[in-house]
């Protein structure tokens, strides 16, 4: 997501590119398709920002050799998309005030965290529940006196 946003900035600074996006979408208004012909179109940078920026979490996620790894990889991931489908129309309605944007960029934040680690203890109840149901495959077997 850090991606991203530095990959919009770099967009913004070397040709307009949020703001001419910002402007398009509304002309255009708010669908589906003009949010991503014009998200690829006038933001690549930060489209290949954000593409980066997920495989990067992916790869951490599979070269860690901790337990939950990539459990937490696939939940940022989730919560990423949550955030980033909810807040790209709020882009387009934010008014060009300075503050505006900055406030939807948090309250993405915020909403992409929280939809992360629900879906990260969501994601790990089945293995708890698996993991409580191993048979141990000792035998005891004794002699019987009879």
């Amino acid at each position: 997501m850090l991606l991203g946003m530095a990959g919009a900035a770099f967009d913004e600074w070397m040709r307009l590119g949020f703001s001419s996006w910002q402007a398009a979408c509304r002309e255009a208004g708010p669908t589906l398709g003009s949010l991503l012909t014009f998200t690829i179109q006038l933001l690549p940078t930060a489209v290949g920002g954000v593409l980066v920026g997920g495989l990067l979490v992916l790869l951490a996620g599979a070269i860690r050799r901790q337990r939950h790894a990539g459990t937490a990889a696939v939940a940022a991931h989730g919560g990423c998309i949550v955030g980033m489908t909810a807040s790209l129309p709020l882009c387009l309605v934010a008014m060009p005030l300075p503050l505006a944007i900055p406030l939807v960029i948090g309250a993405e934040m915020l909403l992409t965290a929280a939809c992360a680690w629900l879906l990260f203890a969501l994601l790990q109840r089945p293995w708890q529940v698996r993991s409580k149901a191993y048979i141990d495959p000792q035998f005891d077997i004794r002699e019987s006196g009879t």
